[in-house]
């Protein structure tokens, strides 16, 4: 009797010291537990501090949620409390913005370390049309002590004082100096982003899923920056820097989506870097947790499914399965009048899986919330997207086991010559390992004079080819685009029909054609979509896979030279114009040889 009141007295003893608690007063709610302290104001719905127990470094200077770069904002009309207990509060903020309701929730349990934070937008049928191209959480930490920013694991770094950020020289749109200031991130494998202190003060967000991200996969977007006095710690959870697109949902459409819920993590460890390592750790914690189960705001899905299968991409000239890497299975709506293509796709969720590799390897996508999806694969080292060609139906509870599902590669013959590593990117080029660096676009007139002359078999890409096609300054001062020239040699000329083909990564107002040894130029290839990756310090976009075909007598016995024609379709007025095409890889395929 005596072993079980004590155990019953260091249980109710425990449930006490690790509570969480709500107390509020006129202007705002302040939810508290052993680790953290968030303070909320009624007026708007903003977090208005952020503190770590045992330590009095305010982070904030101040937070808010807002659209289209803040001119639409988010201000609460009302606030209710959806749950009071020692092991969980939730407060609710709504407001009606752009003609649509946004309820945005704050959650603490009893061991939460931050606060979750989520939102659901709803566009009811009688509601007028609306349009949006931004939807964020922004929390402007103090930039002093919060000076160290990360996105990945090789992305961190001190970010420059507000007196060196005053004194940079524009050099491109008004928001670009010779500071650099911002990261961005891809939606593909991101879990983590925000800053630091010196001594490992870090504010995190931890996403345990991008699901409601407007295109998904695909996706990149702007994370975090500075602004003089202020760190910028930002969650775009629609957002269209990276050509994504506007969101329009139309009057008598019924459209609903909740972001979220993902966690703003507070931790101290002995420094940035170990700082960040713990929120790693913790975001593989809410991965596993994932739907979670304290979740009640209306929209939010926890029955899914699942689905599997095993990955297969031939080779069509011998049939065999090429050996798979880093490879990524996504699950997305069919491209239609309705629905755009995948990286600009709003409407849904979409799902996915990363990092497979093997001879026809498996993959599973889980927590897929019902619904009919088209599936499409790429892999690093395989040229092309594959599209199933059939849809995908995932129902609660069950796992869709698709089998083995083959593609084949394009490929019209053995391959002549190839620059480049087809994986969606040109971070293999000069420049591509640190393309998140500004200004590297002005550096090109320079160390490429005469535009890229590269000789198959002499030439080196990561040395000789420059990771993006830019335009350069002309004899009047207005910048234009130069060719770039690829020789190569052949003993005998090819039997049938050879194909340029050319993956391209990214585009921003840029046109292309290709010739050979001098002749007429192909027709060009106009229609890409502007994914802002060259003005905006990216390195993969829109991915696009080209085709230029030649006849035998196109070539000669000998030396040979193709020449891309990059043509400028527009950009900026002012200073260099932020146009150019990232090549991901660039191969010759040549029957009979």
């Amino acid at each position: 009797m005596k072993v079980l009141f004590i155990s019953l007295l260091v249980t109710i003893l425990a449930s006490i010291v690790s509570a969480v608690s709500l107390t509020q007063n006129n202007n705002s709610y302040t939810l508290k537990n052993n680790y953290a302290t968030v303070v909320i104001s009624k007026k708007d719905g903003y977090i208005t501090s952020l503190k770590i127990a045992g330590d009095n470094q305010e982070f904030l200077n101040r937070s808010y949620i807002d659209a289209n770069g803040s001119k639409a904002g988010f201000h609460a009309k009302r606030s209710t409390i959806i749950k009071n207990t020692n092991d969980h509060v939730e407060i609710a903020f709504t407001d009606n913005v752009l003609n649509m309701d946004w309820e945005v929730r704050y959650t603490m349990l009893n061991d939460t370390k931050g606060v979750y934070f989520s939102l659901k937008l709803d566009h009811k049928p009688n509601y007028p049309d609306t349009q949006f191209s931004e939807i964020r959480l922004i929390l402007r930490l103090k930039s002093n002590p919060f000076s160290w920013l990360q996105v990945e694991d090789d992305v961190g770094r001190y970010l420059p004082t507000a007196e060196q950020q005053k004194n940079c020289q524009v050099m491109g749109p008004k928001e670009a100096c010779k500071v650099k200031t911002g990261e961005s991130i891809d939606a593909l494998k991101h879990d983590v982003h925000g800053f630091a202190t010196k001594n490992g003060l870090g504010c995190w967000f931890v996403t345990p899923s991008m699901e409601w991200k407007n295109g998904g996969a695909y996706n990149r977007d702007l994370a975090c920056h500075q602004g003089e006095n202020d760190s910028l710690q930002i969650m775009y959870m629609a957002g269209s820097h990276y050509g994504a697109g506007d969101e329009y949902p139309k009057r008598g459409e019924n459209w609903s989506k909740v972001y979220g819920p993902y966690l703003i993590y507070l931790n101290k460890a002995g420094s940035p870097q170990a700082s960040w390592r713990d929120a790693k750790a913790v975001a593989k914690v809410e991965k596993a947790k994932w739907p979670y189960s304290f979740v009640s705001q209306p929209g939010y899905v926890k029955q899914r499914g699942s689905v599997t299968g095993k990955l297969t991409i031939k080779n069509p000239l011998n049939n065999s399965a090429f050996r798979l890497e880093d490879a990524v299975v996504t699950l997305v709506q069919p491209e239609s009048n309705r629905e755009s293509i995948p990286n600009q796709q709003w409407r849904h969720y979409s799902f996915w899986t990363h990092s497979i590799s093997g001879v026809s390897p498996n993959f599973s996508i889980n927590n897929v919330i019902p619904g009919t999806y088209q599936l499409r694969a790429w892999s690093k080292g395989v040229v092309g997207e594959f599209i199933l060609n059939k849809s995908i139906t995932v129902t609660a509870g069950r796992t869709t086991n698709l089998g083995e599902i083959v593609f084949t590669e394009k490929r019209v013959g053995p391959i002549a010559w190839e620059i480049g590593i087809p994986d969606r990117t040109a971070k293999e080029f000069k420049h591509g390992d640190h393309f998140n660096q500004w200004g590297l676009p002005y550096k090109f007139p320079k160390e490429f004079p005469n535009g890229v002359n590269y000789y198959i078999g002499k030439s080196n890409y990561s040395r000789d080819w420059n990771y993006c096609h830019v335009s350069v300054p002309g004899r009047d001062g207005k910048y234009q685009s130069i060719p770039w020239n690829i020789y190569f040699n052949l003993r005998k000329k090819p039997t049938g029909t050879s194909v340029l083909r050319v993956s391209v990564a990214a585009n921003s107002s840029t046109a292309l054609s290709v010739s050979i040894n001098g002749g007429k130029n192909s027709t060009e290839v106009a229609n890409f979509k502007d994914d802002a990756c060259v003005r905006r310090d990216g390195i993969r976009g829109f991915y696009r896979e080209l085709e230029f075909k030649f006849g035998p007598n196109d070539f000669k016995v000998g030396e040979n030279k193709i020449t891309l024609h990059a043509r400028k379709t527009g950009g900026y007025t002012n200073n260099y114009q932020f146009d150019g095409i990232m090549y991901d890889h660039i191969r010759l395929e040549t029957p009979g040889l």
